[in-house]
């Protein structure tokens, strides 16, 4: 093999390792509906329960599979009781979310996000959001956020380095 041939194959190589995160950036639409879960997680971390309400459609709800126990079990819970306890949790609350993948086609939108909740700056549990969203009056609002939640495993994505 010559090294041209040599070098031709390592590149193709390194481009085929990186495809998946360097070939597919954002869409403007994608990067728009991530946007409306951080600004609901900046409300939950800074108790402003206004800000976090302000991304709910009427009528949406929360639903997950809780694992924090031995019998893991479906819960269903309302948006306003979460947040009444966002206005009441002192800014303790801080959910980290990573890696996050979102999927948009023609007003239905679906975000994918591996995360870390914080108490009080310690580790409580983490799992997966699933916030799926439909575009209401030209604004993405939120319809349902489903989540897995566990006590084992959990990355620690404020320390570098992490997850």
């Amino acid at each position: 093999m010559t090294r041209h041939t040599i070098a031709c194959i390592a590149l193709g190589l390194i481009g085929i390792v990186s495809w998946p995160s360097t070939s597919r950036g954002q869409t403007p639409e994608e990067r728009s509906v991530i946007a409306v879960v951080e600004r609901m997680f900046e409300g939950m971390r800074t108790a402003d329960s206004a800000r976090a309400r302000s991304v709910f459609a009427a009528g949406a709800r929360f639903a997950g599979v809780d694992a924090r126990t031995n019998s893991p079990a479906v819960r269903f819970d309302s948006v306003d009781g979460w947040i009444t306890a966002i206005a009441g949790s002192n800014g303790l609350w801080d959910e980290q979310i990573y890696d996050v993948r979102a999927f948009v086609d023609t007003g239905i939108a679906v975000v994918w996000a591996p995360y870390t909740f914080y108490l009080d700056r310690k580790i409580s549990h983490c799992g997966v959001n699933v916030v799926d969203m439909l575009r209401v009056a030209d604004e993405w609002k939120v319809i349902q956020i489903y989540d897995s939640r566990r006590r084992e495993g959990c990355p620690d994505p404020l320390k570098a380095g992490t997850p």
